[in-house]
């Protein structure tokens, strides 16, 4: 099985990081970031998603 790699576009990476950082101390910025994750997941387990 080949590995997959997402790759973001630079502005999305920044927000991505921004959320990271965030999300330790904000509810909301840890909610997106799960929502966001998991959107991940899905893309590695179906390409076509």
């Amino acid at each position: 099985m080949k590995t997959v790699r997402v790759k973001l576009s630079p502005e999305a990476e920044q927000v991505y990081k921004h959320l990271n950082q965030e999300a330790p101390s904000s509810k909301t910025e840890q909610m997106i970031l799960k929502a966001v994750n998991q959107k991940v997941e899905l893309i590695k387990v179906n390409l076509h998603y």
